[in-house]
């Protein structure tokens, strides 16, 4: 009997979700967007503008700036439940397919950080002429969009940016994955002074093996230390990293003229949030730029992308506004929608 009622609650939880998945993407339905294609590094790329119903060309755009992967422009329907808390207060997103994901053109593993930087500009000036001269610019980007940020400093038509566990160093970040891997796996403990340091060897090794090429990285014995990870045996992924290694973002952040809200969850496992703070503090407090200012804010109870820890089943079907930890959308957007008060006044 008990063994029963198990596959009959099971049958109830699918069903559950499943309904609650429809319901979801009924709402996301009732979001109205345009499909929009423009030209950038001799690619075409596809994407939408949200526009909520009451929205002007006065008011607010925020250009969405993916992390690492092959995203498409919502990124599988992470970016809905923001979207919609945005349209709330009347402002307009826009996003687009990364190079090679559905109809955009190109292969975004053959990108820098300064193309993606590029695809921005281009972004902006595909929306100018569209018809929105007027309105805000605004960039809110996760996690590698640091270094998109980065190269974005010369950029004079952008009134603010968001960053959701922005990363502050290529190499740094490595080396920080591989600690927490190994601690996670039990072979180091948090605290393992000695093991910190032979990481940030390992890892500076590795670095000069990827600066010498595919072939090179490949045969070297290095990865058998029982330290190190399984090598990338994907040429092309080889490729993005060895291209993008020596991505920081202190010198650009610290010619941005621009006020900008860096966000953080407390229980980030990707990023170094401690080693981020102290980074882009100390380039937003080495700039000389009239309008630059830094804010930080650590959500707690927060994933990389401030997501709950603890995330229910239905959120494998899609991403609601609940599986946000609490406060998270609310401070990014009333953020955004103070920077459009205070430059109406």
């Amino acid at each position: 009997m008990k063994k029963y009622n198990f596959w009959v609650l099971l049958v109830v939880f699918i069903f559950v979700s499943l309904l609650s998945a429809c319901n979801n993407n009924q709402s996301q339905h009732d979001l109205q967007y345009t499909t929009h294609s423009f030209d950038s590094l001799n690619h075409q790329l596809v994407g939408r503008l949200y526009k909520p119903k009451h929205h002007t060309a006065f008011d607010p755009i925020v250009i969405f700036v993916h992390g690492d992967g092959a995203m498409d422009s919502i990124a599988k329907s992470f970016y809905l439940p923001i979207i919609e808390s945005l349209a709330a207060k009347n402002i307009a997103t826009f996003s687009w397919n990364k190079p090679g994901v559905g109809e955009s053109q190109g292969n975004w593993l053959s990108q820098s950080m300064k193309d993606r930087a590029t695809e921005v500009q281009d972004a902006i000036q595909y929306l100018r002429v569209a018809g929105y001269q007027q309105s805000q610019i605004g960039l809110l980007g996760f996690s590698q969009a640091s270094w998109v940020f980065a190269n974005l400093h010369n950029e004079t038509q952008l009134d603010f940016m968001v960053l959701v566990g922005g990363a502050a160093n290529w190499l740094s970040q490595s080396q920080y994955s591989m600690w927490i891997r190994l601690v996670d796996e039990g072979t180091i403990s948090a605290d393992d002074l000695a093991a910190i340091e032979r990481i940030n060897q390992l890892t500076a090794k590795e670095y000069q093996l990827i600066k010498a090429g595919y072939d090179h990285y490949l045969a070297a014995p290095l990865h058998q230390d029982p330290y190190m990870p399984e090598p990338i045996k994907d040429e092309a992924r080889f490729n993005f990293v060895r291209k993008n290694i020596d991505a920081d973002v202190f010198e650009g952040f610290s010619k941005l003229n621009l006020p900008m809200l860096a966000i953080y969850g407390d229980s980030d496992v990707h990023v170094d949030i401690e080693h981020s703070q102290v980074e882009f503090a100390h380039a937003f407090a080495s700039s000389s730029q009239q309008y630059a200012s830094l804010e930080q804010v650590t959500i707690r109870n927060a994933t990389h992308g401030l997501l709950r820890p603890d995330l229910p089943l239905d959120a494998l079907f899609s991403i609601k506004k609940k599986h946000f930890s609490p406060s998270a959308i609310e401070t990014m957007v009333e953020w955004i929608d103070l920077k459009r008060e205070t430059s109406e006044k």
